[in-house]
């Protein structure tokens, strides 16, 4: 009885200590490392805006990231700025930035091209999610890449869609209309918010096949 109970408690202490069911680490943007860019296409030249204020948490296990990645990123709209003063009012205007002072993003799934993240080469990720814009949720694909940087991961995405898809008209500077489709992109760096995490080993060196010895002389 004794031994039953002892073995018992052992595999309920492997169990507990197993990575596998450890609770997946968890990631905060790095404030002052973060942004949202936003690229617009204009008859006399295209320009960029950048967002500074971002803010998200996400969960995702960088030995496996086929463990599941999820988490929401935030931005907040007024923080968007092209450079020129009229240009971003306007835009604030189309993004009814009053009204609806954030723009979000909500993970619902990623495929990686690799399970394990690396110092030295990126994992490509394809990320789906809700995005919300002036009120507006559709579900939005980014291609994304993601690499292990000083103890953090460093994680950007890039997608491409109609300012209409979220019922904004497109807005006008200088008299003339920017074009309807935008690209939207992010650059984080997140730290891992309960201490610091090693780094996943580096990944094997493919083998290289070897030819089989050639046969030797026929002996007399």
């Amino acid at each position: 009885m004794a031994w039953t109970l002892a073995l018992r408690c052992l595999a309920i202490a492997c169990l507990s200590a197993s990575p596998a069911l450890a609770e997946t680490p968890r990631w905060v943007t790095v404030s002052s490392r973060c942004f949202v860019s936003v690229d617009v296409d204009f008859a006399p030249g295209a320009f960029s805006g950048l967002g500074r204020e971002v803010s998200g948490e996400f969960q995702a296990n960088p030995r496996n990231l086929s463990d599941g990645v999820s988490g929401q990123l935030t931005v907040r709209v007024a923080s968007l700025s092209t450079g020129l003063d009229g240009r971003d009012k306007e835009m604030m205007k189309a993004l009814a930035a009053e009204r609806y002072p954030t723009m979000a993003f909500v993970i619902q799934a990623v495929s990686v091209s690799f399970p394990s993240v690396s110092e030295h080469s990126d994992v490509l990720l394809t990320i789906q999610g809700r995005l919300t814009i002036a009120g507006v949720d559709r579900v939005k694909r980014f291609s994304g890449r993601v690499r292990w940087k000083d103890h953090r991961l460093w994680v950007r995405g890039e997608t491409r869609f109609k300012m209409t898809d979220f019922g904004i008209k497109p807005p006008t500077y200088l008299l003339l209309s920017v074009k309807d489709e935008v690209g939207v992109g992010f650059d984080l760096l997140l730290d891992p918010k309960d201490g610091s995490l090693q780094a996943p080993p580096p990944r094997p060196a493919p083998v290289s096949p070897t030819r089989p010895p050639e046969p030797g002389p026929d002996l007399p």
